[in-house]
C-alpha cells in the first residue's frame, strides 16, 4: 500500500494545483450539488488515477475535486467507496491516506442515517460522537501503511470535538438548526437491518444507524486527522418503522432535506 498512496499522491500533484491545509469533504454522488458553491474548480476522475480502486455503478461519477469554499481551500470526493460495491476495508484507508498526504488537516464526512432515537426525526441533522462498529471490519487490519505509527489505534475519541462545537454553533445562530449529537451504529449494507438487528443496535446505546462512515473514521485517526460526520437523518429504523422502508421513501425525504443540508454544509466548511 506505501508506495501506491505515493504514487496517488504524486500522480495527482503533477495533474492538480493541490493546496496544503485543504479540508477534505466526503459526499454520496446524491449530493454532487453540493459542487455549486465550490469555486476555482479543478477535477480528476478516480478511473484515471493510477492504482486508484473504481468499482460500482457511481464509477462515472466517483472524482476529486479540487477548489475554494469562499476563503477555505477544499478537496471533495465525490462518491463514497461502499463494501457493496465490493470494496475493502483498506481501499477506504487508502483514499484517507491520500487524503491526508495531499495536505489535508481535516475531514468533513457527509452522510444520511436512519434514526433510532423517538428524540431524532426524519430531517433532522446529527452528528456523531462515537459509534458501535457493527461490520466486523477494520480498514487498519494487516495495513502496511506504517508511516503514522503503531495500527494500535486509540479510539476514545474518534469525532473531532472541536468541529462538533463548530458545527452545532454555527447551524444554531446562522440557520437556527439544532444540531443532535448521538452514537451510530454502522453495519455493512446494502440492505436495511432488520427490527431485531436495530432493536438490538438500540439497546446497545446507539442512536441511529448507517453505513460506510466508520473505517474512514479508524483510518483517519490513526493518521491524525481530524473528522467529523455532518448527518441527515432519512428514515426510521426498522423496528419503529410501521410500514417498512421503501428506498424510494428515503430519497425522497434525502432530497426534501438537501437545500437546508447542503446550506449548513457550505457555512460550515467555511468555518471549520
Amino acid at each position: 500500500m506505501t508506495s501506491y498512496v505515493d504514487d496517488v499522491v504524486e500522480f495527482i500533484n503533477k495533474n492538480i494545483n493541490v493546496k496544503l491545509h485543504s479540508t477534505a469533504i466526503i459526499i454520496s454522488s446524491d449530493f454532487s450539488n453540493f459542487l455549486d458553491c465550490v469555486d476555482n474548480k479543478q477535477e480528476i476522475y478516480f478511473r484515471d488515477i493510477p492504482n486508484f480502486k473504481v468499482l460500482g455503478d457511481d464509477y462515472k461519477e466517483n472524482k476529486f475535486v479540487f477548489g475554494k469554499i469562499k476563503n477555505r481551500d477544499v478537496i471533495v470526493s465525490v462518491g463514497r467507496l461502499h463494501f457493496n460495491y465490493g470494496y475493502e476495508p483498506s481501499d477506504i484507508a487508502f483514499c484517507m491516506f491520500v487524503l491526508k498526504e495531499l495536505g489535508c488537516d481535516k475531514v468533513v464526512v457527509s452522510a444520511s442515517f436512519g434514526s433510532l432515537n423517538p428524540k431524532i426525526k426524519v430531517g433532522d441533522i446529527v452528528t456523531c460522537v462515537d459509534h458501535i462498529n457493527m461490520t466486523g471490519r477494520n480498514p487498519l487490519y494487516k495495513c502496511s501503511y506504517k508511516k503514522y505509527g503503531k495500527l494500535f489505534v486509540d479510539m476514545m475519541y474518534p469525532y473531532s470535538t472541536q468541529m462538533i462545537d463548530i458545527l452545532t454553533m454555527v447551524a444554531k445562530r446562522e440557520m437556527a438548526i439544532k444540531v443532535k449529537k448521538g452514537v451510530l451504529a454502522e453495519l455493512n449494507g446494502p440492505s436495511v437491518e432488520t427490527s431485531s438487528e436495530s432493536r438490538l443496535c438500540k439497546i446497545m446505546g446507539a442512536d441511529f444507524t448507517g453505513f460506510n462512515v466508520v473505517c474512514e473514521a479508524i483510518a483517519c485517526k490513526y493518521c491524525k486527522l481530524p473528522i467529523v460526520v455532518v448527518g441527515l437523518i432519512t428514515n426510521y429504523a426498522p423496528y419503529f418503522a410501521e410500514d417498512g422502508l421503501k428506498h424510494d421513501d428515503i430519497v425522497y425525504n434525502r432530497n426534501c432535506a438537501s437545500k437546508y443540508y447542503l446550506e449548513l454544509l457550505r457555512r460550515f466548511v467555511e468555518k471549520v
